[in-house]
C-alpha cells in the first residue's frame, strides 16, 4: 500500500514528546510538567488525569491538556508503548498485546459486519478502559471535561508509540463510541508513532474513514510497523542501506514461521490507509551489543528519539534504547554478541525473498 512522505509539524512533535514522557518511570512523569508547546503561542501541557495502570503494570495512560493565556487549546490521551521495565507479569501481558495476532474479533464499539481486531490489542484496550487515578475512569474523566459548558470544541487528541500507538487506533473509535453514548461529541484526532497494526481491511478502513485527519508516522527502517501486515519485509529491511545487514537465520526463520501460522489461522492485517513515511538512516549499530547488531539497529531505529530526529524536534528524554540497551547488558554481563549475517549476502537475500514468495502463493497458509 502506498504510503504519503510525512510532512513535520509543532503537533506531531509535542505530542511525540508527551509519547516520550509515558515510557518514564510512573512516579516521574507528574515532575516533567509543564511541558512547552514546540512553537510560539502555543501555551504549555499540564498533567490532568493519571498516570493510570492496569494491575499488571502492562499498560499506562495520561491525559493533558493544553492551555495558553487561560484558554484550553487542546486535550490528549497518551497511551505508552511496550515498556520492558516492569514487573514480570507485566512484562508478559505485553507479549501477549503484541503478538497475539493469530486470532481476531469484533471490536466493542460496533456492529460492522467483518471488522475484527487482533485479540492481544482488545485485550490492551479493556485494560484501559478499566484504569483509573483518582476514583475516575478515563471516560469518566473525558465525560466530565466535554460535559463541562465551554470544552465541547476543544479537540481531544489521542496519542502513542508503538504499542501505544496500535492501541490509540482501537481506542480513538471506542472514546468515540463511549462518548457519544453520553451525547458528547468532541473533534477526536489520533496521531500514531510507529504503530503495529490491529486490524484487517474492513478494521483500517473505518479507520481512516472516521478520522481523515489522523496521522500514522511510520519510520521506513523501523520494522514494528511492519507487523502483522507486512512480516515478508523484514528480514530485508535493511538489505539496501548502510552494510546491507541481513536478518539473523533464528530470526527470519521465526518470522517466515509466524507469517505461515496467521496465513493457516485465515486471519489478515491492513495498514492504515494514507499512513505517511519518514525516511529513515542508517544509524550504525553498536558491533558489541550482546543481541548483535541487526537488533541492536531494530532498536535504534524503533527508538521515539529517532522518530523525533525524523520529524525535526528536540527530544525531552534520553529515549526508550538507551535504558533498553542498558538492561540487556545488565542481563547478559560479558555476553559475547552472536555472529552476524554476512552484510549484502546475494545467495542469502534470493533464499529469503523465494520463502516469503512461496508463502504468498494460493492455498500455501491452509492444510
Amino acid at each position: 500500500m502506498p504510503i504519503q512522505t510525512a510532512t513535520a509539524d509543532a503537533a506531531s512533535i509535542s505530542l511525540l514528546q508527551l509519547c516520550q514522557i509515558s515510557y518514564l518511570d510512573p512516579s516521574a512523569i507528574p515532575g516533567s510538567f509543564p511541558l512547552a508547546w514546540p512553537a510560539s503561542g502555543g501555551g504549555s501541557w499540564s498533567l490532568a488525569w493519571g498516570p493510570a495502570q492496569d494491575p499488571s503494570g502492562a499498560n499506562l495512560a495520561y491525559v493533558a491538556v493544553r492551555s495558553a493565556s487561560g484558554q484550553t487549546l487542546s486535550l490528549a490521551v497518551v497511551v505508552r508503548g511496550t515498556d520492558w521495565d516492569v514487573p514480570l507479569l507485566g512484562l508478559w501481558n505485553q507479549i501477549v498485546q503484541d503478538l497475539d495476532a493469530d486470532s481476531q474479533q469484533a471490536p466493542p464499539w460496533t456492529t460492522a459486519t467483518g471488522t475484527l481486531i487482533a485479540d492481544g490489542t482488545a485485550d490492551a484496550l479493556s485494560r484501559i478502559s478499566g484504569m483509573t487515578a483518582g476514583g475516575q475512569s478515563l471516560v469518566g474523566f473525558l465525560a466530565g471535561f466535554y460535559g463541562t459548558a465551554g470544552n465541547g470544541q476543544v479537540p481531544l487528541q489521542v496519542t502513542g508509540h508503538s504499542l501505544g500507538g496500535c492501541v490509540t487506533t482501537v481506542l480513538a473509535p471506542w472514546l468515540q463510541s463511549q462518548l457519544g453514548q453520553q451525547g458528547l461529541s468532541p473533534a477526536i484526532v489520533p496521531t500514531t508513532y510507529a504503530a503495529p497494526t490491529a486490524g484487517n481491511q474492513a478494521f483500517a478502513e473505518a479507520f481512516r474513514s472516521a478520522f481523515p485527519t489522523a496521522a500514522c508516522y511510520r519510520n521506513t527502517l523501523d520494522m514494528v510497523p511492519k507487523a502483522m501486515a507486512d512480516l515478508d519485509e523484514i528480514p530485508l529491511i535493511y538489505a539496501d542501506v548502510g552494510p546491507g545487514l541481513l536478518a539473523p537465520v533464528a530470526i527470519a526463520t521465526a518470522i517466515l514461521g509466524y507469517d505461515f501460522w496467521l496465513l493457516h489461522c485465515g486471519v489478515s492485517y491492513t495498514d492504515i490507509p494514507d499512513s505517511q513515511s519518514l525516511p529513515g538512516t542508517w544509524l550504525t549499530p553498536d558491533p558489541s551489543s550482546p543481541v548483535g547488531p541487526w537488533l541492536d539497529e531494530v532498536l535504534q531505529q524503533h527508538d521515539t528519539k529517532t522518530y523525533m530526529g525524523l520529524l525535526g524536534g528536540t527530544s525531552v528524554t534520553e529515549g526508550e534504547a538507551v535504558r533498553l540497551r542498558a538492561a540487556i547488558a545488565a542481563a547478559a554481563p560479558g555476553r559475547r554478541p552472536p555472529a552476524p549475517t554476512a552484510s549484502a549476502d546475494p545467495a542469502y537475500a534470493a533464499r529469503l525473498k523465494a520463502a516469503f514468495a512461496r508463502l504468498r502463493q494460493p492455498g500455501a497458509g491452509l492444510r
